[in-house]
């Protein structure tokens, strides 16, 4: 060991090592100058210090097991302080990577809960639009369903499946700490024309180039932590930071072409005319029907899709110094949709800024980023059946009529008529846009109080506002109908956030770990809005830009509001390891919402979880396992999901409540909503058991997991006794049981200095059942079916002792002589309450009644699986990505409305395969299991194939170039467009009709970085 130097008082090597990947703080990294006795333990805010080094020049190196060790060169002064920071990246065992978790973040290892990672790098790359797209088909127990394939749109996402019935399971996002919020930022569509569409994902606004790591906390004694929030699971967001060091400038962007990948086989214009002359030959239909037919041949989904065009273009710039680093980007996206006259641009920035003081002492960061997204409306919605909007009218639009006519102008059946309209005259004519502002940033300072004792506090805001503008011309038979119809719908949402963390991270030695975390968090929630509507107007020329133009006969009353809801908590957290082998970790969480009423505002929820590194111990230590971690985790969560002021009597005007004054009749108030000062907390007790593994050197690792929850106290929209003005009051009855079994495992199948080949597999099983429905209720209905004749006819009900999505109906039996269809008939024996307790088959019938009706079918699959590898070769890369559900039903209500020939009785198209049918042209659609079908599938979600070289004659570091392909094959039973449905409700599971439809997309892209 060399000599130290020995003049002067010496000097101060101070700085922070971080991961280079998520950017969080590395605690317990040994820091050494080299050929020296000077070293230090990094804190738990990353920072360290090594005080007296004597003048001089010296190598400072930073490690740790699982860590790339890294060494920085340090020129020593008396009396002066250098800083030295590190970025470390994993090496391949990669157990003490820093994962992010709640408020914090911890070694792999030291991580009790069920935990996910995903590195957006190593992600198959295409047109991805948000952070919901990462992990489709990557992450055990987390199921995603786009609900179409609208631009923009937003999908389901469940964790294990949800915690509720009634009240919302969408998992909770944490952006860089900061807690999104979930509400739709835009106004809902007027209800006609079809022009109310799904919300829009809350993630549009946030730039995927950004994102540099998500997790995923998916148990209770992961989630506790944040309380009645994180109920539905919590789904963190950590985004790209700068690093001290020369400034680097990153290009990337994409165009991709997307085009449907599937089709309605309906009749051509000739077949649906022969078939009508056919019929009114055989007398079953009139004579003047032939008067009906046009001369054109008109392919309807064809004139309505298109290919359409995506282009994606990021900016980013990053660098700094030992104490000031930053990365700001600018990124412009837009995307067409595959149906003519709708899409989405943003334009979108973020600035992360962070800047350390007083030798590393005080630590301070920014985080902003503000978003301008313009969303182009469709009216696609299909809930009026026949009267719906663009796909409704698609399919039943008759193709010998024309699209347009001889003057140009759009075809219409029939002056004014709104029953059937032309639909690519729906798409062009009526105008629905909504251009939405968001903000999302905080800001946050932590300063090390001793070198084991830090302070955070977090101030964050999320703030988005947006004006739903829609008009409906004088031309368009809705239009027509009121004279023109003009609305704007203008809505602002607020989250105000604010956090204050201590942290205590003793020394006790090498065997023993210890991170006691306390903190407060309070969040403030404004909605507040005002619609508008007018009618009556003389031209088409000012939309919605003047609505005094109209006049305010037949127009609905203006429409304001304003909700507040606030949320106070204290919360704490323990983490314990002794021996890197035995990890503790407790978590108490106390919050206090506004929307409860008082007595039961305030809810605690606990949560412990242990693990045992069963590979650390002397049994196992040189055997098969490089890694075997048993987790065992309880808690328990809560889900405040009630709406603000739900708790209480509201009061609004109501022309029923009338009375005199004063020789006059005055309008009254009347109760729009019945108070419940005894609703409380939804209440989630879960017991996860995990085991982690890896062997031979952990080039094979994965998880297992097992869970198994049940939640209390359900949220239901109870019958309140009659008479009275309100008829149902929300109550807490009820319960839900929901269990299942996790797997992953990942590969490295082999590796060397030209090329590499990387797998791996996700399963997820998952079972729920409807415990009780409270009130003794034996069933509750849900899912409407759609199509003429089928108003207030149910799908599904919710039965105790079975799952959510359980398709309720006749059972099929086949035809008669005459073409009518045959169903089971039943004999029902119920006890004296009214209970089934015992059913007999009796025959068949053509008329179902309520007893011939049984369990058909379940919308929730047996098993969900991820396929999953990357590999290189050289300079090549490529990568795919396969999924597949497997047993489970959907409910074909577009066959059921257009599979049979009946349709012509009303001048409406239908589905070829009609006509090998069995049913009589005057024969109804009935819903019956014979519109239930296996919906289990095999999709190639994504192959991608990409090239790195670098460029001559330029500074760039590197340059990627790539072709991408989504949905590109699909292997089904399903005879309808598409098995992978999403009605936008969380009890209406698996029912297909008539879906915006996903496009096939191929993308080419480039990266270069400078």
């Amino acid at each position: 060991m060399s000599q130290l130097p020995a003049q002067g008082t010496g000097g101060t090597i101070s700085g922070r090592v971080v991961d280079s990947t998520s950017q969080q703080p590395l605690a317990n990294i040994q820091i050494q100058v080299v050929g020296t006795t000077r070293g230090a333990l990094s804190r738990a805010d990353g920072g360290f210090t090594i005080p007296g080094v004597p003048s001089g020049s010296y190598t400072v190196r930073a490690a740790r097991i699982g860590y790339n060790p890294q060494t920085r060169n340090a020129t020593v002064a008396d009396g002066q302080t250098v800083t030295v920071d590190f970025s470390l990246g994993a090496s391949a065992i990669s157990l003490q990577a820093v994962v992010v978790t709640g408020y914090g973040s911890q070694r792999r290892e030291a991580i009790t809960g069920a935990v996910a990672t995903i590195d957006p790098n190593e992600a198959n790359v295409g047109v991805v639009n948000n952070a919901n797209q990462l992990l489709t088909a990557r992450v055990t127990g987390v199921n995603i369903v786009a609900n179409n394939g609208e631009p923009g749109g937003n999908a389901q996402i469940r964790i294990r499946g949800g915690t509720s019935i009634s009240a919302s399971n969408d998992p909770l996002y944490v952006i860089d700490g900061v807690p999104l919020q979930n509400d739709n930022a835009v106004a809902s569509g007027v209800a006609i024309g079809g022009s109310s569409a799904i919300g829009r994902s809350p993630l549009n606004s946030l730039n995927p180039s950004d994102i540099a790591s998500v997790t995923v906390l998916k148990d209770a004694s992961a989630t506790a932590i944040y309380g009645s929030r994180g109920a539905n699971g919590v789904v963190l967001i950590e985004t790209k930071k700068g690093s001290a060091g020369a400034s680097q400038f990153e290009y990337d962007g994409y165009v991709a072409a997307g085009m449907a990948a599937n089709s309605y086989d309906l009749l051509t214009g000739s077949e649906y005319k022969s078939f009508v002359q056919k019929q009114i030959a055989a007398g079953k239909l009139p004579a003047s029907r032939a008067n009906t037919l046009g001369a054109a041949d008109t392919d309807w989904e064809k004139e309505l899709l298109r290919t359409s065009w995506t282009q994606n273009h990021n900016l980013s710039l990053s660098g700094g110094t030992p104490t000031t680093r930053y990365r700001a980007t600018l990124n412009y996206f837009e995307q067409q949709g595959i149906v003519i006259s709708n899409g989405l641009r943003r334009y979108q920035g973020r600035v992360n800024a962070s800047n350390s003081a007083f030798g590393d002492k005080l630590q301070s960061s920014l985080n902003l980023t503000v978003s301008r997204v313009f969303n182009d409306y469709l009216p696609f919605d299909n809930t009026a059946g026949f009267d719906g909007g663009v796909f409704t009218n698609m399919v039943s639009f008759d193709p010998t009529q024309p699209v347009r006519t001889t003057t140009g102008a759009f075809y219409e059946v029939g002056a004014g008529a709104q029953s059937i309209r032309n639909p690519v005259a729906l798409a062009r004519q009526i105008a629905d846009q909504a251009p939405e502002t968001r903000t999302l940033g905080n800001f946050t300072a932590s300063y090390a109080l001793m070198p084991t004792l830090t302070f955070r506090s977090t101030l964050g805001a999320d703030v988005a506002n947006s004006v739903r503008q829609t008009y409906f011309p004088l031309t368009s038979p809705v239009g027509a109908s009121t004279n023109g119809r003009a609305r704007q719908a203008e809505r602002s949402l607020s989250n105000l956030n604010f956090q204050s963390l201590l942290t205590w991270a003793p020394d006790f030695g090498s065997d023993n770990e210890l991170e006691v975390l306390g903190g407060y968090e309070f969040t403030r929630f404004d909605n507040r809005g005002f619609e508008a509507e007018m009618r009556g107007f003389l031209t088409d020329a000012f939309q919605w830009n003047n609505l005094g133009a109209g006049t305010s006969e037949g127009s609905p009353a203006p429409i304001s509001y304003i909700e507040q809801s606030k949320l106070a908590s204290f919360f704490a957290r323990v983490n314990y390891g002794f021996k890197n082998r035995y990890f503790v970790t407790g978590v108490l969480r106390n919050d206090g919402s506004s929307r409860l009423a008082p007595g039961n505002k305030w809810a605690v929820f606990p949560a412990i979880s242990a693990s045992w590194r069963l590979s650390e111990e002397s049994f196992l230590k040189d055997g098969m396992f490089s890694n075997l971690n048993l987790r065992v985790g309880y808690g328990l969560q809560g889900n405040q999901a009630v709406r603000p002021y739900g708790t209480q009597l509201l009061l609004r005007t109501n022309n029923d409540a009338r009375y005199p004054f004063g020789g006059s009749v005055i309008t009254g108030f009347a109760a729009s909503q019945v108070a419940n000062p005894d609703l409380k907390w939804e209440t989630s007790q879960q017991i996860n058991v995990g085991l982690d593994y890896g062997f031979k050197d952990n080039q094979f690792t994965g998880t297992l997991e097992f869970y198994k929850k049940k939640t209390k106290d359900l949220l239901f929209d109870v019958p309140v006794a009659q008479p009275a003005v309100v008829s149902t009051r929300l109550e807490n009855v009820g319960s839900l049981s929901t269990s299942g079994f996790e797997a992953s495992l990942d590969a490295q199948l082999f590796s060397n200095s030209n090329s590499s080949l990387t797998s791996g597999l996700v399963l997820s099983v998952e079972r729920n059942q409807v415990d009780e429905l409270g009130l003794n209720r034996q069933f509750i209905t849900t899912a409407s079916v759609n199509g003429q004749g089928q108003s207030g006819k149910s799908a599904q009900r919710l039965i105790p002792g079975q799952p959510i999505g359980t398709f309720w109906g006749a059972e099929f039996a086949g035809y008669n002589a005459n073409g009518e269809q045959l169903f089971n008939k039943y004999t029902v024996t119920r006890d004296a309450t009214g209970k089934d307790i015992g059913r007999t088959r009796n025959g068949t019938t053509t008329s179902p009644g309520g007893d011939d009706e049984v369990i058909i079918g379940n919308a929730n699959p047996a098993f969900s699986l991820g396929v999953r590898s990357n590999g290189t070769w050289g300079r090549f890369d490529a990568s795919w990505l396969w999924r597949a559900e497997m047993g489970r039903d959907v409910f074909n209500n577009t066959a059921l409305v257009y599979g049979t020939t009946s349709n012509v009785n009303q001048s409406r198209n239908f589905l070829k395969s009609a006509l090998n049918a069995k049913d009589a042209i005057g024969q109804p659609a009935i819903y019956s299991s014979r519109w239930i079908e296996d919906g289990s599938f095999l999709r190639l979600q994504n192959l991608t194939v990409g090239y790195t070289f670098r460029l001559p004659g330029l500074s760039a570091r590197d340059t990627r170039v790539y072709v991408s392909g989504d949905n590109l094959l699909l292997f089904t039973p399903y005879s309808g467009y598409d098995p992978e449905v999403y009605s936008g409700f969380g009890t209406d599971r698996g029912i297909d009709y008539l879906i915006y439809p996903r496009a096939r997309t191929f993308t080419s892209g480039v990266r270069i970085q400078f």
